[in-house]
């Protein structure tokens, strides 16, 4: 039986009359990437912000490893084992490519004011500039160590959000569109970058994205919402030939159905 990471449980967020997500469910289980789609203002933002604390959700609740983590603040949440990236970069842009995965490791530091100022802390900063410098050497951003992070071309910021994201030392990895923006050359790219840190750092890896080629190759799973409700769940290709998946992604009738489905997948 799969050991389940995430659990998500008759989530509902409202703002004012609006419902962002209605009733949402969902299972994660550990080593799975798993997908949340849907077209645009379906609420999956909304999801993850709920699962990471930035939102409190009016209804349901959410577990991480058995652990009830609703409405814990994002920094709680991060310390437990999960790091999020956004679909707008939000690097420290006045910090070098070192220094931005450097600040994400201090998250674990054990040190406080009194044994820095006397300067006990000096072997955890050193094991963590080397932990630093070996999380680089992974990603392959290095030799890019010194460069203000801002004056990386885009898809090396999106690598870097990814490692200061991996330097928190998570189990389980929230990915907000992280191909947006990307050439298809980058996309493809950036699926076996992901998949290859899930196996090396042994990660769960939870991702909304729009580029469906991407979410069909890498996926083990797929959730889809529409107007914040789960209108379908299965493996790629069960979600690729759903109807109802069709129809909310290209607002066709039903007899233009089958011919969309390859649309979906495309």
């Amino acid at each position: 039986m799969s050991e389940n990471v995430l659990h998500i449980d008759h989530l509902t967020m409202r703002f004012g009359g609006v419902v962002a997500v209605n009733d949402l469910s969902m299972d994660i289980n550990r080593g799975e990437i798993v997908a949340l789609i849907g077209p645009n203002g379906a609420g999956k933002t909304t999801a993850f912000n709920m699962v990471t604390g930035v939102y409190q959700p009016t209804e349901g609740k959410i577990s991480l490893e058995g652990r009830d983590i609703t409405g814990l603040r994002p920094d709680e949440i991060t310390k437990l084992g999960v790091a999020r990236t956004f679909q707008n970069i939000r690097l420290f842009s006045s910090m070098t490519v070192f220094d931005n995965v450097l600040t994400a490791h201090h998250l674990r530091r054990t040190s406080n004011f009194l044994t820095a100022t006397f300067r006990l802390n000096l072997a955890e900063e050193k094991r963590m500039r080397q932990e630093s410098e070996a999380l680089l050497k992974e990603v392959g951003l290095w030799e890019l160590k010194d460069e203000m992070a801002t004056s990386l071309p885009y898809g090396k910021q999106r690598l870097l959000e990814i490692a200061r994201a991996l330097a928190t030392q998570p189990r389980l990895l929230l990915l907000d569109e992280p191909a947006a923006g990307m050439n298809p050359q980058e996309t493809e790219e950036l699926g076996a970058f992901i998949k290859e840190i899930k196996d090396k750092f042994h990660l769960t890896v939870f991702l909304i994205e729009h580029h469906m080629n991407l979410v069909m190759d890498i996926s083990d799973r797929i959730y889809v919402i529409d107007f914040g409700k789960q209108i379908s769940e299965g493996t790629p290709a069960e979600v690729q030939d759903d109807p109802a998946v069709i129809a909310a992604y290209l607002g066709v009738d039903e007899d233009e159905e089958q011919d969309g489905a390859k649309e979906v997948g495309a």
